[in-house]
């Protein structure tokens, strides 16, 4: 075998036809609201971060989209940075305390 070429890297690589994969496909999610208890559990990680505290909030019985509502909501009370990844929010810096009241207003059950 010759050494430039590496197995299992042929294929098409460019085509002007349909394509057979449709990326807007939205059929996996549901815009119905996830049942059982409405609760955010918190947690605080380091690793993967350079070093730097962030505050996780998973959280549990709330559809995506109320998720991307409250992880907005909370960025902008706590006065930080942060992003929403699907039901996970993630706030910069450690801020357990203050999220932890402001979740208690909001109606969730708060574990951690």
């Amino acid at each position: 075998m010759d050494a430039k070429k590496k197995p299992g890297r042929g294929g098409l690589v460019y085509s002007t036809g349909p394509s057979p994969i449709d990326w807007n496909d939205d059929s996996s999610r549901s815009d119905t609201p996830p049942s059982g208890p409405r609760e955010a559990v918190l947690r605080i990680e380091r690793s993967g971060r350079g070093g730097k505290t962030v505050t996780v909030i998973e959280l549990r019985g709330v559809s995506a989209s109320d998720a991307k509502t409250l992880g907005k909501r909370l960025k902008n009370m706590c006065g930080a940075g942060g992003t929403v990844k699907g039901v996970v929010v993630e706030l910069q810096g450690d801020l357990r305390g203050r999220v932890r009241d402001l979740l208690g207003k909001e109606g969730l059950r708060v574990k951690g």
